[in-house]
């Protein structure tokens, strides 16, 4: 029997050959196009070329800001995340008339945000009624530094929940609107109360991440969605029963911990050309990535039906740059810990403000160890 060891010759031709590959890989979902690229090296080598094209950021934001390369300086100093449906805009190639760009930030960050879309991008602050005519007259709210346990279920799914101030921006000359929100605690919990899981995705200045992206771009189901996410697309999933939600637990990951690295989650990789990043700027990238949650499976008595419910614990820090999500108690505990001991034994503790970089080795040795240096024998 002949054995074919050689491609055919038009699968050859087709993938390298730029617009070719191009229009073929434009048709296909995101999850289709990452299953193409794993098939040998001249699709993934086509595929790598076409995301660099379809997932060019900068262009992206260019339909709201004039300068996006200053605006993502910003945003590595600044650590605030673009989400909402922006965020799945641009990680399903695709684009909604009339929507707005949704920017989640700390709120010492919101004021340095907001006089940079007025003074380099040209947006006019619109006030709402009970706040101050003028933006430099603004007062923002604080940031809430207490430790807090969230826990609500699919039905709780709210849009503005740990949102601490919503700022309007519009473009004088053209018909775009910029949603600067300051957050009560941190950008991600704001994300992780969102209404739909099809938008629980997010840009940071150097990835874009889909928390839940097999059933957001594969499947195209979301949990407890508006009208306006049935209308571009999307279906809800509303059979809670212990069948249904095993017909789509592949999808969306439940009773486990999820992390920002995981393989659940689809982080793509962003062209960080002229952002002038240090290594500070990359470590705080990796530590980002330990925040973690879970979407918990809960019956109701004797009903049928279950509940679906994200929870973690809003772990903030003074010894922490940023606030972080625990999902495990004891990663949290594991935490305090290591802050207690890196503030009285280590001497580099003097010269380094935050410990936020040492976040990853401790989230590995915490998996890898079932005995643990600081539980009690």
């Amino acid at each position: 029997m002949a054995q074919v060891d050689a491609q055919p010759a038009l699968i050859d031709d087709l993938f390298n050959c730029p617009p070719a590959y191009n229009a073929i890989l434009a048709c296909l979902s995101p999850a289709d196009i990452i299953r193409a690229g794993k098939t040998c090296r001249l699709l993934r080598d086509a595929v790598e070329s076409f995301n660099s094209l379809a997932y060019n950021i900068n262009r992206h934001l260019e339909h709201f800001l004039a300068d996006p390369i200053a605006f993502r300086r910003l945003q590595a100093k600044g650590d605030f995340l673009i989400s909402g449906s922006n965020a799945l805009q641009f990680l399903d190639r695709t684009f909604y008339l009339g929507s707005d760009l949704d920017i989640f930030a700390y709120p010492d960050t919101v004021k340095e945000i907001g006089q940079h879309l007025i003074d380099k991008e040209g947006y006019v602050f619109e006030p709402g009624e009970k706040q101050a005519k003028s933006f430099e007259d603004v007062k923002v709210k604080k940031q809430d530094l207490s430790s807090l346990g969230r826990s609500h279920s699919q039905a709780e799914f709210v849009y503005n929940s740990g949102m601490s101030d919503l700022l309007r921006f519009k473009h004088p000359r053209r018909d775009l609107e910029i949603q600067l929100i300051g957050c009560r605690r941190t950008p991600l919990d704001c994300v992780l109360y969102f209404h739909s899981t099809c938008v629980m995705n997010i840009i940071t200045h150097d990835a874009a991440y889909a928390l839940y992206p097999k059933a957001t771009f594969d499947k195209r189901i979301s949990l407890q969605a508006f009208d306006k996410y049935s209308e571009r697309g999307w279906s809800f999933f509303t059979d809670l029963t212990a069948e249904g939600v095993r017909s789509i637990e592949s999808s969306i990951a439940t009773d486990i911990t999820r992390y920002l690295d995981d393989k659940f989650t689809w982080r793509l990789p962003l062209d960080t050309g002229g952002l002038d990043l240090d290594e500070d700027s990359k470590s705080k990238t990796i530590a980002f990535q330990c925040n973690s949650w879970r979407l918990n499976r809960d019956f109701n008595g004797f009903s049928t039906q279950m509940t679906l419910g994200i929870a973690y614990q809003v772990f903030p820090s003074r010894s922490l740059e940023q606030t972080y999500l625990v999902a495990e108690k004891e990663f949290g505990d594991a935490i305090d810990q290591m802050i207690d001991y890196l503030e009285v034994y280590n001497p580099s503790r003097r010269t380094r403000k935050y410990l936020d970089s040492y976040l990853p080795d401790l989230r590995d040795a915490h998996h890898k160890y079932t005995k643990r240096v600081y539980e009690e024998t």
